[in-house]
């Protein structure tokens, strides 16, 4: 029994040691939202689907514009000086003077042409691409709001897990200050023979199994903590400090329908998919 209590006592120890070392930071739920927003790469990935659709937009809105084509080439070619080391004697009986006519010496070439094209009837394709393209933007968008719905909705659970397994170390940390002082007044009691040496020992092993349970509250808290910290873009050693204020705030319950009609209003996952139908369909 003593050496588990020993063993018990060094992991706590080495726990305590490790919180030491960490920065402690104060975070309310509405600075936890804005960070988890600002570093979630899902919400980045999103922006960049935005821009390709807004791209797609604007090369759709493009089409019904003049399509212009310029093209031009330049030649040269050197002139060669050849002498084969050959003379010709033969004077022949047309020209008397034995003189030729020149022919001019071309080395170059420049030309160029330029082409332009106006779609006048596309048969609704322009038009309809346009349309189409403006739904699917729009929906990109929504599904862009939704999935930032879903980080604020995964901060809000974590934030109060982490606030959960927070209180957790704290009652069971007063469950083992209770219990050391029942072994501290059992011990008393026993020495003084007003006590049964099994009544003493029981109580060290409750005191011992509150030992262990503070270690698996404090294991649970570490990881609830490592993954806020990691959700927020923040330090694996940043120790979060939490508003105890968020369990004070009070809200009035909506009734069943208030709740189902403001799913269908505000639900940005169903309005994304409205308009990709009517935007695939366009």
């Amino acid at each position: 029994m003593n050496k588990r209590l020993t063993w018990l006592a060094i992991a706590i120890s080495f726990c305590a040691m490790n919180l030491y070392g960490q920065e402690t930071r104060h975070l309310t739920l509405d600075e936890a939202i804005d960070l988890s927003i600002k570093n979630s790469k899902q919400l980045k990935g999103s922006e960049a689907r935005i821009e390709e659709a807004t791209a797609a937009l604007k090369e759709a809105v493009e089409r019904k514009l003049p399509d212009v084509k310029v093209q031009g080439a330049y030649m040269w070619l050197s002139s060669p000086n050849i002498d084969m080391q050959t003379k010709n004697t033969n004077t022949g009986s047309g020209n008397g003077n034995g003189n030729q006519g020149t022919l001019p010496n071309i080395s170059q070439a420049l030309y160029g042409f330029a082409n332009a094209s106006l779609p006048i009837f596309a048969g609704g394709r322009i038009r309809y691409g346009i349309e189409s393209s403006k739904f699917l933007a729009e929906a990109t968008k929504l599904d862009a709001d939704n999935q930032k719905e879903e980080v604020i909705q995964n901060t809000i659970e974590a934030y109060i897990n982490l606030y959960k397994a927070r209180a957790s170390v704290d009652l069971v940390q007063e469950s083992l200050t209770e219990a050391r002082q029942r072994v501290q007044d059992f011990t008393n009691l026993e020495k003084n023979g007003l006590l049964a040496r099994n009544d003493l020992l029981h109580a060290e092993l409750q005191a011992s199994n509150i030992e262990l349970a503070l270690l698996d509250a404090q294991n649970d808290w570490q990881l609830a903590n490592v993954s806020m910290d990691l959700l927020l873009g923040l330090s694996e050693k940043t120790q979060l400090d939490l508003d105890s204020e968020l369990v004070a705030h009070e809200s009035s319950p909506m009734t069943l329908d208030e709740y189902v009609q403001t799913a269908y209003t505000k639900r940005k996952d169903l309005a994304s998919l409205q308009l990709s139908v009517i935007g695939e369909d366009s």
